[in-house]
């Protein structure tokens, strides 16, 4: 039971994977859902204007002017909150697949006598428009169709009636066979896209951003305080020194040890190993001397550990910060705190 829930709910994936993964397929869903309202209102527009000149066309010029003003509804919508997801993003698809079913059974409906070619048509295509819960897919695809068999069992008649009936049963499991297995498919590619990322943005021994990540996001860092940022940068003492007396293995678990103090006091997401032995955290809008003392009680926690950290500290009023020369002024205190540490060393080791 557990399995099918997992098949149906999240596409075969685990929980916390499934949600790491909404972001980026909500904005796969929302880029989709701009180019299939754009080639909708021009296909359903170009269809109503041929409507009036072309006989087969004519007779359902109505259904298409109607859907026509269903689909420039939604992208008014769509066009008022560009960004907006979640919530209104769900709506806007289900609406847009609503749309087309509707349609489908319009035609059907208006022409009894013929089989209903276009709803067998969105009945299949209409799932694997948008990246959705395999249970969604079926639910839609379900009430549609079986809309769509009372309308064809009230308004159709004879042969008509049982092979549009025998259609819309056989080609709706189909459809929610397909969609199920795209869905689970599709969902797989962005957990290993996400996973991919990962491995290009996060150091494996620290479990941290990496370089790659720091140098990509620095400049962000401006635009994510309001009063003032923080920039901390923090070199670990004596790791040269500890890897040749005692094995890398001693170096890397120094490594995470401070990494893993650096996380808890300034939050995973504000954090980066920029090299070696050297660290950076931003802190967005806490005054000086509050940040200050979490650096004295960071150095301390890592003190009690056995180990030894360099650490500078600058901070800049929001408006205009220049987040690199901000990182600059914080290494060079950095190096300053670093050469006292050693002053202070050699003399303990001179007496």
């Amino acid at each position: 039971m557990n399995q099918i829930q997992k098949l149906l709910c999240y596409s075969g994936l685990e929980v916390q994977d499934y949600r790491d993964c909404q972001p980026e397929i909500e904005e796969e869903n929302r880029r989709k859902m701009h180019v299939y309202l754009n080639m909708a209102c021009g296909l359903l527009f170009a269809i109503t204007c041929l409507s009036g000149g072309i006989g087969v066309l004519r007779e359902h010029s109505l259904f298409y002017c109607i859907a026509l003003v269903v689909c420039a509804g939604l992208r008014v919508v769509d066009l008022m909150f560009p960004d907006q997801n979640g919530l209104l993003l769900r709506w806007l698809m289900y609406a847009f697949a609503a749309m087309l079913y509707a349609l489908g059974i319009a035609e059907a409906v208006h022409a009894p006598e013929e089989l209903s070619v276009t709803f067998i048509a969105f009945l299949l295509a209409v799932p694997l428009l948008f990246m959705m819960p395999p249970i969604q897919h079926i639910a839609n695809a379900l009430l549609f169709d079986g809309i769509f068999i009372g309308m064809v069992v009230v308004f159709e008649s004879g042969r008509t009636v049982t092979v549009d009936i025998v259609n819309a049963v056989f080609f709706g499991v189909i459809s929610c066979i397909i969609s199920t297995f795209t869905m689970i498919t599709m969902y797989q590619n962005a957990l290993s896209r996400k996973r991919m990322r990962e491995i290009a943005s996060f150091d494996i021994l620290t479990g941290m951003k990496n370089r790659n990540a720091y140098e990509r996001e620095r400049e962000d860092w401006a635009s994510r305080c309001s009063v003032s940022l923080s920039c901390i940068y923090m070199d670990v003492n004596g790791l040269h020194d500890l890897n040749n007396s005692e094995g890398h293995d001693k170096g890397d678990r120094m490594l995470q040890v401070v990494a893993l103090e650096i996380r808890e006091m300034f939050g995973k997401n504000n954090c980066y190993r920029i090299g070696g032995d050297e660290f950076l955290a931003y802190v967005t809008d806490r005054q000086d001397p509050a940040v200050r003392k979490c650096v004295k009680d960071f150095v301390s926690i890592v003190g009690s550990a056995g180990y030894s950290v360099a650490v500078g500290v600058a901070t800049e009023s929001a408006g205009g910060i220049d987040v690199g020369a901000l990182c600059r002024k914080a290494e060079k205190r950095m190096y300053l705190d670093k050469e006292e540490h050693y002053r202070v060393l050699r003399e303990q080791q001179g007496r």
